[in-house]
């Protein structure tokens, strides 16, 4: 009779013990699909709400549980892609925005292939939520912990499926933090960034215009950005210089690196990368090619004029003059000489009105003239003038003129085909090449090289673009920093901030002194007696074949006289 009683109070006891993990069982899935609720009401302006439901525990006891939160995940319209531990991940698989995975009573272990290729490619922003057996076994559940953290699943809720206990992470170092009952969103899935003890940010970046200033007091754009996102968010930035090889690729050179958060230069992808963030402003190709050779001081005299208006006062000097010869009863005076030098034969007042109105009419018309060749020979003083070179990217395979890039992908360069050649260099320099280089660094290094070489080796920057692309920042799949990041860098572009920075190294002291200088002894250079002696020569025989007209017109009129 008392061994009937004692089992029949185990048979009760396990019956009450199987009601009670049946009723968890039910709250947890009312739980689960309450969490996904509001993570729907959170991103319901993303689109579609994915997620992802994976078995891997090996018992059946659990498959109920799973049914019945597939049909109400279902109930509330939310993509559902459901795999059990046999299951194999596919790269075309859509990404989950929430992660439920039945954990049961295994314990995760790096042994299992399947399974850790699963949850690493589950990315760092999804809401990850792990149902499990709480056991007395606390290192199992340390093993647990440190797996997913390991994998970088930080965004992480453990529901216990047999005890009435919620578990999340703090991070750096890890710290476990359990909460009774069943508490809100926002208690479980906060913002992890913010509760880090140990705050670091590391950088890897490789020397361009965009980490390097253009003076050595003044730091490139991006990392003036990077380092005042570290220290809004409070982290401690660690920027690391990359040392590649001359014939090795960026992200080949970083590969070797480990413990690295983003690599911090601006690359070009042409596919899709979803652990990227786009610099928010297109990257202008652009070519630069020397300018056309200074133009020599006669060939300066006669720039103000086209040849055509040249050609045209010479034939109308030379007409006037001829018609005193042979009609010299018409005019008294040599027009040409009175409109050019006012000598006159006789006063003009004495003379007829016809030969007033031509007079009138030419020396207005030299007047112009020379304000006009005056004016463009004192603007010649400040600025030299040069051969018009190459203005587009026609005019350059006209002259069939090779452009050399370093480290560019040549096959969207269409505009170029044929004319593309390699530049052997790790440093770009005007050496009377004409080179292909973002717009930007064009720019800059222009600058630089008027302000250290002389007028003689000056480049310009054709107007057309060759190509435009959009530069991303690539950071690590399982950093944090990514999406306070991208938050962040709108509110700079926004305020203007990038377009400062640029424009500090565009207006560098120290560049600008040394252009100021430069321009300071070409200006000097320009008006030395020895460059004026040719104008000075040029305006004295020009006075020296007036006199010499007036003095034989006057003889020719003489003899006429004596001569009747």
């Amino acid at each position: 009779m008392l061994r009937c009683v004692t089992v029949f109070k185990l048979v009760f006891s396990l019956t009450l013990f199987g009601d009670g993990i049946a009723s968890r069982q039910k709250d947890v899935v009312w739980y689960v699909s309450r969490l996904a609720q509001d993570l729907r009401k959170e991103t319901a302006a993303d689109g579609v709400l994915n997620c992802w439901m994976l078995q891997f525990s090996p018992d059946t006891k659990y498959s109920t549980l799973q049914s019945d939160l597939a049909q109400r995940l279902n109930t509330q319209h939310i993509s559902l892609m459901q795999a059990n531990q046999q299951g194999k991940y596919e790269f075309t698989m859509q990404d989950p925005n929430i992660a439920v995975i039945i954990l049961g009573s295994k314990t995760l272990t790096m042994d299992d292939n399947n399974m850790s290729q699963w949850i690493e490619n589950i990315h760092i922003e999804c809401k990850t939520i792990v149902l499990f057996e709480l056991t007395s076994n606390v290192n199992k559940f340390q093993r647990n912990a440190y797996y997913l953290t390991a994998l970088g699943l930080l965004n992480v809720a453990l529901i216990a499926l047999n005890k009435n206990y919620v578990y999340t992470f703090y991070l750096n170092p890890l710290r476990v933090r359990g909460h009774a009952g069943f508490p809100g969103y926002n208690v479980l899935f906060y913002d992890r960034l913010k509760t880090l003890q140990i705050t670091k940010l590391r950088a890897m970046y490789r020397n361009d215009i965009y980490t390097v200033g253009a003076c050595e007091n003044i730091v490139g754009e991006d990392i003036a950005l990077l380092q005042l996102f570290a220290k809004t968010v409070n982290l401690e930035l660690h920027l690391t210089k990359l040392q590649c090889n001359d014939n090795e690729s960026i992200s080949h050179c970083s590969s070797k690196l480990y413990n690295l958060d983003v690599l911090w230069n601006r690359n070009f992808f042409h596919r899709y990368n979803k652990f990227s963030v786009s610099c928010m402003e297109m990257e202008q190709i652009a070519i630069a090619t020397p300018a056309g050779r200074l133009l020599t001081i006669w060939e300066i005299m006669l720039k103000p004029f086209q040849h055509s208006v040249w050609w045209l006062i010479l034939a109308l000097c030379l007409g006037f003059l001829l018609m005193e010869q042979l009609a010299p009863k018409m005019f008294t005076n040599s027009l040409v000489g009175l409109a050019l030098f006012g000598f006159e034969k006789r006063q003009l007042r004495f003379t007829r009105p016809s030969e007033k109105v031509v007079a009138i009419a030419l020396i207005v018309m030299f007047f112009l003239l020379k304000c006009g060749y005056e004016t463009k020979l004192i603007s010649y003083i400040t600025q030299t003038p040069r051969e018009p070179g190459a203005l587009t990217i026609q005019d350059l395979r006209n002259r069939n003129i090779t452009v050399y890039h370093r480290n560019f992908d040549t096959k969207p360069m269409d505009k170029l085909h044929g004319m593309l050649g390699k530049y052997e260099s790790n440093i770009m320099l005007f050496d009377g090449l004409t080179v292909l280089e973002n717009r930007v660094g064009l720019q800059i290094n222009t600058m630089h090289n008027e302000a250290t070489r002389d007028a003689e080796h000056s480049y310009k920057i054709l107007p057309e673009n060759v190509l435009e692309m959009l530069p991303f920042y690539t950071f690590h799949p399982k950093t944090l920093i990514r999406r306070p990041f991208q938050t962040f860098q709108y509110r700079v572009f926004e305020a203007g901030l990038p377009s400062y920075w640029r424009q500090a190294n565009f207006k560098c002291p120290k560049l600008y002194k040394s252009i100021t200088q430069i321009n300071d002894q070409q200006t000097e250079h320009l008006i030395h007696v020895d460059n004026l002696k040719p104008l000075v020569l040029f305006f004295c025989l020009l006075w020296a074949i007036a006199i010499v007209v007036f003095v034989v017109e006057v003889i020719i009129v003489r003899c006429f006289a004596c001569c009747r």
